[in-house]
C-alpha cells in the first residue's frame, strides 16, 4: 500500500515562507549568472524552446528536478511568470483538481493508483483545499476534506458539496453548512464504473452550460453506468466518450461516443463543447448524439460507418490532458480573443494552445503555439483550469513513466499558475455570500470563471427552493434583450435554463430570434423535454441509437412543425446541427419530415458534422423501413445517405451484431473484406479476433486498419494468391504499427515458408512510429505463390496490428 505524506497544518510554517522566498528569488539569481556560464544553453533556446527530443516515448531515465528547478527549465513565454501554487510534500500523486466558489483550489490525490494494471482498494485518497489567501499564487492555507477514498479520478464542487468520480461509482459528498467537514458518507449516485484500464477511468469533470456535470471515459474501460439497483437492461454501456449527470434531475446519458482516452473537455464562449484526446488525433468538436472516430475498439453501433473526425489541420506529438478555452481577461493578445483552448502535451512535456476558427457547422482547430515548453522529461500535465484571478493553472502528476506503466517518482506532484508579469492579486471571491441579484450581474463579467460558478449557484438556489425567481428571472431577461454579443446573450439564457426561468412558448419565440445560437440552444432546450436521449439501452448493458421507445417524446405537434419548417427554412448551418441532435431524442414516427427537410440541403455536402450526424438519425430506422429510408434519401441531395442506407439494408440487425464490441473474436465479414483493400490491394483478410477489421483515417497521422489476432494460437492474416513476374525486382512493402500499450509478432510466408519473423513494438519503430518492412520476393519469380502476412500473439495483451501499407510492388 502506498502511504500519503503527513498531513500539514492549515496555517503554513516558518520554514514554507523561507521557501516561497527561495521560488521566488531563485529566477533573480539564475539571471544574475553571468551570461557566459548560460551560453551552451541559451544557444539551444536559440533554435529551439523546445530544448527535449521531438519523440514519442513511455519512460526516461531523467533526473527528479525540485519545483524551483523545474520552473527555471521552462521556457516561460516573454511577459508571463511562473508560480509554483503546490508541490510535494504538500501535495502528492495529484489526478484531478477544481476551485469552489470562493476561489480555493480542491485536489484529488490518487495513493490507489500504482500501475495501470494494479492499484489499491484501501481508503487512502484523499481531497484537499487549498487557498492563497494574499493572491501571490502560492497556496498558504490546507485543509484536508477527506482522506477516505479509494482511487478517486474527477472531482468537482458544487450544490452544497463535491461530485467525486471513484469506480466503480460516482458520489456525492455533502458539506451544506460549507465549513469543509463532510456532513456524512458519501452517497452513491451512480455506479457500475468499471476500472479495467487504471488510465481511463471517468475524469475531466466540468459543468456545462446546461446545468449538466460532463466528464470524459476511455475506451480501454468497459463501464455499465447505472443508479444502485438498476438491473442490467437499465444500465448505460460505455466504453469512450463523453457523459453527462443533472444534478437535480439525478439523470445520466451518454453525449457522445468514441474517441480514445480524453482527459479533457471544455465549452467555448458559444457552449460548444471540445475534447482533447490520446494516440488519435488530439482535437474533436463535441455534439449532442455525435459518434467520433475511435481508438482500436469498434463502435458500439457497428452500422456508424463514417464517424466524426478530428478538426485539427497540425499534428503534435500523442497524449494530451486537460483543455480549457481561455474565456477571461487577464492575459494579453492574441489569447484574449475568446478562440485559444490550453492543453497540455505529455510527450512533448509542454503546455500548447490551439485555436478555432468557424468551419460551416464546425471548427478548424489550428495551431496557436507551443506555449510553453518546459524541458523536463518527467513533467506530466494532464489537466488545466483558469482561475479567478485569469491565471492557468497546470496540474503536473511528474513522473518519468509518463504512460502510468510504473510510479518512479512516489508521492511526487506538483500545481503550477502561469500569469503575466505585473498583474495585481485580487481580493479572494465568495460566491456564496453573494446576493441572487449579484449573481445575475457576474453572467456579464469579462472572465467566465464568475460567470460558471455564479450559474452553478443560482441553479443550487433554485433546486434548494432558496431563490428569487422572480427578480432574478426578470432581470436575465432584461439581459437576454440587452447583452450586445452572442456570448453574452446566451449567458443569459443558460442561467433562465438552470433557474428554470424559461417557460416552453419563450423557448419556442427563442426559435425565431436573430442569433443562430439562441435558435440552436433553444432546439436544444426544446428537446430535452423528450425522455428519449441518443443512446437508448436496447440489451443488458449495451446502448444503441434509440429504438421505438414505449414512452412518448414529450415533444408536442407544434414543436415539431416548427423543427421540420426550420429545417427546410433556417440557412444557418449550426441551426441544422442542433435539429440533427433533436431528432436522436425523437421516436421513429417523428423524426421522417425533420430528416427530409434536412437532408434537402446540398450545401451540407461537404459539411464536417451534418451528413454523419444525419445518418446517425436515420440508421436505426432503416431495418424496419428500408423502401421509405431509400426514398428518402434517393430524393435528398447528400448523395454519402444513398450509399450507408444500400449497406444497411442488406447487413444484419443491431441486436445481432450489437456484441460484437465486448466479445473476444468474431467472424469473417464481407464489409472487411472491402476495408481492407484500402491499405492492402488485392489481400483478403481471414480469422480476425477481438474488435473485428477497424479502419482509421488517422492513426498515428496516417490512415490505418486494424485488427487482432482471433485466440492466443491463431493468428490473424491477410492472404493473397499472385504470380509473381519473371522479370523485374518484386518486393512486399509493409508499414505497420502496434498499439500504445501493447506489441505483436509479424509473420511473413510465401508458400509456408517463412519469410520474416519480428516484434512489432514502441522498441522496433521509428520516430514516425510506424515500422516499414521491405521483402524481397524475387526467389519465387515465375511461379505462383501464396502470400500470407500474420499479426500472431506475443504476449497476448492488447495486441492490434495497424497496417498503413502492404503492397506488392515489381521494378524493371
Amino acid at each position: 500500500m502506498r502511504t500519503p505524506p503527513q498531513f500539514r497544518s492549515q496555517q503554513v510554517p516558518a520554514h514554507r515562507t523561507l521557501a516561497n522566498l527561495f521560488r521566488r528569488n531563485i529566477y533573480w539569481l539564475i539571471a544574475s549568472i553571468p551570461p557566459l556560464l548560460l551560453l551552451a544553453e541559451s544557444s539551444i533556446a536559440q533554435d529551439s524552446k523546445n530544448q527535449l527530443r521531438h519523440e514519442q516515448h513511455k519512460t526516461s531515465d531523467a533526473p527528479f528536478l525540485e519545483p524551483a528547478a523545474a520552473v527555471a527549465k521552462m521556457a516561460i513565454p516573454d511577459g508571463f511568470d511562473v508560480s509554483i501554487f503546490a508541490s510535494e510534500p504538500d501535495i502528492a500523486e495529484p489526478i484531478a483538481f477544481c476551485f469552489d466558489d470562493r476561489g480555493r483550489m480542491w485536489i484529488a490525490e490518487n495513493f490507489n493508483y500504482q500501475t495501470r494494471k494494479q492499484h489499491t482498494d484501501d481508503q487512502v485518497t484523499r481531497i484537499q483545499i487549498l487557498e492563497d489567501t494574499n493572491g501571490d499564487g502560492v497556496f498558504d492555507k490546507k485543509k484536508t476534506f477527506t482522506d477516505k477514498l479509494t482511487f478517486t479520478s474527477g472531482l468537482a464542487c458544487g450544490f452544497g458539496g463535491a461530485f467525486v468520480g471513484s469506480p466503480p461509482n460516482l458520489s456525492f459528498i455533502p458539506d451544506a453548512d460549507g465549513d469543509d467537514v463532510p456532513d456524512g458518507p458519501p452517497e452513491v449516485l451512480l455506479d457500475g464504473w468499471g476500472i479495467n484500464d487504471r488510465h481511463e477511468t471517468l475524469n475531466s469533470f466540468n459543468w456545462g452550460p446546461d446545468g449538466w456535470l460532463y466528464g470524459c471515459h476511455g475506451v480501454f474501460t468497459q463501464s455499465r453506468v447505472g443508479k444502485p439497483g438498476d438491473d442490467d437492461d437499465q444500465r448505460q454501456f460505455i466504453d469512450g466518450g463523453i457523459w453527462r449527470y443533472h444534478p437535480t434531475q439525478r439523470t445520466f446519458e451518454i453525449f457522445a461516443r468514441g474517441l480514445s482516452n480524453p482527459w479533457g473537455f471544455d465549452f467555448d464562449d458559444h457552449g460548444q463543447g471540445f475534447a482533447t484526446c490520446c494516440v488519435i488525433p488530439h482535437l474533436f468538436h463535441i455534439v449532442q448524439g455525435g459518434v467520433y472516430h475511435k481508438q482500436s475498439r469498434p463502435h458500439v453501433n457497428p452500422y456508424i460507418y463514417d464517424d466524426i473526425k478530428t478538426i485539427r489541420d497540425h499534428t503534435h506529438l500523442s497524449a494530451h490532458g486537460g483543455a480549457r478555452f481561455y474565456l477571461a481577461d487577464t492575459f494579453p493578445a492574441p489569447y484574449n480573443d475568446r478562440s485559444h483552448l490550453f492543453m497540455c502535451n505529455i510527450h512533448e512535456h509542454a503546455v500548447l494552445t490551439d485555436y478555432m476558427v468557424p468551419d460551416g457547422s464546425s471548427f478548424i482547430g489550428k495551431h496557436g503555439d507551443d506555449f510553453m515548453p518546459t524541458n523536463d522529461m518527467a513533467w506530466v500535465g494532464f489537466s488545466v483550469e483558469i482561475g479567478p484571478e485569469g491565471g492557468v493553472y497546470i496540474l503536473d502528476w511528474h513522473d518519468t513513466d509518463v504512460c502510468g506503466n510504473a510510479v518512479n517518482f512516489p508521492n511526487s506532484g506538483r500545481v503550477y499558475r502561469i500569469m503575466p508579469q505585473g498583474a495585481k492579486p485580487i481580493a479572494p471571491p465568495n460566491l456564496r455570500e453573494m446576493s441572487d441579484l449579484e449573481l445575475v450581474q457576474l453572467q456579464m463579467h469579462d472572465n467566465d470563471w464568475y460567470v460558471r460558478q455564479a450559474r452553478t449557484q443560482l441553479q443550487f438556489r433554485a433546486s434548494a427552493g432558496t431563490l428569487n425567481a422572480t427578480d432574478v428571472h426578470r432581470q436575465l431577461l432584461t439581459l437576454l434583450d440587452t447583452a450586445s454579443t452572442s456570448p453574452k446573450r446566451l449567458r443569459a439564457m443558460w442561467a433562465l435554463h438552470v433557474t428554470a426561468g424559461l417557460e416552453k412558448n419563450q423557448l419556442v419565440s427563442l426559435l425565431d430570434h436573430e442569433d443562430e445560437y439562441i435558435r440552436g440552444w433553444a432546439v436544444q432546450f426544446l428537446a430535452e423535454e423528450s425522455t428519449i436521449n441518443a443512446f437508448q439501452p436496447t440489451g443488458p448493458g449495451l446502448l444503441n441509437t434509440a429504438l421505438s421507445p414505449a414512452e412518448p417524446a414529450g415533444l408536442t405537434a407544434d414543436v415539431l412543425e416548427k423543427f421540420a419548417a426550420m429545417a427546410s427554412d433556417d440557412s444557418s448551418k449550426i441551426v441544422r446541427l442542433y435539429l440533427a441532435s433533436a431528432v436522436e431524442r425523437l421516436p421513429f414516427s417523428d423524426r421522417w419530415s425533420i430528416l427530409q427537410r434536412l437532408i434537402s440541403h446540398h450545401e451540407d455536402i461537404d459539411d464536417s458534422n451534418l451528413p454523419r450526424m444525419y445518418w446517425f438519425g436515420l440508421e436505426p430506422m432503416v431495418p424496419n423501413h428500408p423502401e421509405k429510408a431509400l426514398r428518402l434519401v434517393v430524393n435528398g441531395q447528400i448523395p454519402k445517405l444513398q450509399e450507408f442506407v444500400a449497406r444497411r439494408m442488406v447487413s444484419g440487425s443491431v441486436e445481432a451484431n450489437l456484441n460484437q464490441s465486448v466479445q473476444k473474436s468474431t467472424g469473417p465479414s464481407p464489409e472487411w473484406q472491402w476495408t481492407i483493400q484500402k491499405v492492402a490491394p488485392g489481400f483478403r483478410v481471414d480469422s480476425v479476433g477481438e474488435g473485428g477489421l477497424v479502419y482509421h483515417e488517422v492513426f498515428r497521422n496516417k490512415i490505418a486498419v486494424q485488427m487482432h489476432p482471433l485466440t492466443r494460437e491463431t493468428p490473424s492474416r491477410l492472404i493473397r494468391q499472385l504470380v509473381v513476374p519473371a522479370r523485374g525486382k518484386t518486393k512486399l512493402n509493409l508499414r505497420v504499427s502496434h498499439h500504445p500499450h501493447g506489441d505483436w509478432q509479424l509473420n511473413v510466408l510465401a508458400n509456408g515458408q517463412t519469410l520474416t519473423n519480428q516484434i512489432v513494438s514502441s522498441k522496433t519503430v521509428g520516430n514516425s512510429e510506424w515500422l516499414d518492412v521491405s521483402i524481397d520476393l524475387t526467389a519465387f519469380a515465375g511461379t505462383a505463390i501464396k502470400l500470407v502476412v500474420e499479426n500472431t500473439a506475443n504476449n497476448w495483451m492488447n495486441e492490434w496490428a495497424y497496417w498503413n501499407r502492404v503492397e506488392v510492388v515489381t521494378e524493371d
